[in-house]
């Protein structure tokens, strides 16, 4: 064989090799990775933190309860989507449809408020289960997770979108 070839060998067999382990690492991480909390982005590293300072039981309870809201919420997820883009084409139609718009904007603010309603009764269900010094950490991790939108800290801004002067 020449070297030529034995190089082209050689590489097609590492890049397999790499493929194969990306697959399988992959899997490993979605389906029987380190911890609950690990597998799951939507937690972050402050809910990790926090069951980090709970007992098992409640740590379980906590990772459970933001599951179920997070599952419960997904559909909402959806439909706020979907309405702010009817409300977004309703704006920038030729001709303005002032109650097609409201319609569309009441419809967003009623799926939002069903959504913290939602993790209102999640928080309101772990603090039952929690003893006085649990409920202390959740309240300051609650504190914390909000801490920066209420302050403008952080401004989510979705992948190749610019954000309109003045409105941020």
């Amino acid at each position: 064989m020449s070297k030529k070839m034995k190089a082209l060998v050689f590489s097609s067999f590492l890049l397999n090799v790499m493929l194969v382990g990306f697959i399988l690492g992959g899997l490993y991480h979605r389906f029987d990775g380190p911890d609950f909390a690990g597998r799951h982005n939507f937690i972050g590293r402050q809910g990790r933190e926090l069951a980090s300072k709970l007992p098992d039981e409640k740590a379980r309870l906590f990772f459970k309860t933001l599951e179920e809201v997070r599952l419960e919420n997904r559909e909402a997820h959806k439909q706020i989507r979907e309405a702010r883009e009817r409300a977004m084409k309703i704006l920038a139609a030729p001709v303005f449809d002032e109650a097609a718009y409201r319609a569309e904007v009441a419809r967003l603010q009623e799926l939002r408020s069903r959504m913290k309603r939602r993790f209102a009764d999640a928080t309101i269900e772990l603090a039952r289960h929690f003893g006085p010094e649990d409920r202390k950490a959740l309240a300051q991790h609650l504190r914390r997770v909000q801490k920066p939108f209420r302050e403008g800290g952080h401004q989510r801004r979705e992948f190749g979108r610019t954000p309109v002067e003045g409105l941020q």
